[in-house]
Formats: structure tokens, C-alpha cells, sequence
């Protein structure tokens, strides 16, 4: 157990400010923890979630980083991608040492409907307000588009 616990406080010391939920059960571990990111300003945010999956008796252990988002400063300045990277060098160093099997992907989200060719924002748009000429106007930005696909 000792093995997996240099890895959870590292974890939970940095890249868990929102949520860390950790069952032991006998010689298995499995946590769950979140960091959460979001903007006021700018609307952005950004969540990691780092799974772990730990046994002493099979030898194994299976750690997942996945996130979603965008930037992390109004400006644009602080990447998501280069906050991944900061999070997962110290585990991967990790990981690699005790041979443990490490994987990070970035989660894919659907847009919530049409998005608009100005502001790219996505939104879903009742038959009303669907124009006879197929435009209607973003929610967001008021300008009129081209309505593709409505789903």
C-alpha cells in the first residue's frame, strides 16, 4: 500500500483542489480525484481528473489523466496543455520507475448544437426560431447565420 501512497499525496497535494475520493479495500485502491479550474473572467474552465486503480496482489497498477478545457487565463496565456504537462511529468517519472501503466487523453465534448461561424459558440435553436431562409440569429453574439445542422 505504501508503494501507491507516494503517488496519491502527490496528487492530492497539487492536482486535487476540487474533489478526492479514495477507497481501500483490503489490497486494492482505487481513487478518484478532480482539479478544477474556472474563470470569471473570459468564461474559461479546465478539469483534470486522475483515476487510479491500485492492487498489491496482482502487482498493478493503472493511473488515467484526462481532462477538458481551454485556456486557463483570460488572456490566453497559461494552455491547458502545458498545465497537463506540469501534472503529468511528476507521475509519469513515477509511473515509469515502478513500471505501472500511465495513460493521459483529452476528452472530446460534442458541441451543445450549431455553432455559430462568428463567435463559435454552440447553441440548439427551437423551429421558431429557425428563419424561412434557414438563418437565425447566435444567442450569443446576435448575428445571423446559416443554420447546418440542429441536432
Amino acid at each position: 500500500m505504501e508503494e501507491v501512497e507516494s503517488l496519491l499525496e502527490l496528487i492530492k497535494k497539487d492536482y486535487a483542489n476540487d474533489y478526492r475520493r479514495i477507497w481501500s479495500l483490503d489490497d486494492r485502491t482505487i481513487a478518484v480525484l478532480m482539479y478544477e479550474r474556472l474563470g470569471v473572467i473570459g468564461g474559461y474552465s479546465f478539469t483534470v481528473m486522475t483515476i487510479v486503480d491500485y492492487s498489491i496482489e496482482d502487482r498493478f497498477c493503472e493511473i488515467q489523466v484526462r481532462y477538458v478545457g481551454g485556456n486557463l487565463s483570460f488572456l490566453g496565456t497559461g494552455k491547458s496543455e502545458d498545465f497537463i504537462k506540469e501534472i503529468t511529468s511528476s507521475i509519469e517519472t513515477l509511473a515509469k520507475e515502478k513500471l505501472w501503466k500511465f495513460q493521459v487523453e483529452k476528452v472530446k465534448i460534442r458541441n451543445a448544437g450549431t455553432p455559430c461561424p462568428n463567435c463559435k459558440k454552440a447553441y440548439r435553436y427551437p423551429k421558431e426560431k429557425i428563419r424561412e431562409d434557414g438563418t437565425v440569429e447566435c444567442q450569443n453574439c446576435g448575428k445571423p447565420f446559416i443554420l447546418q445542422d440542429n441536432l
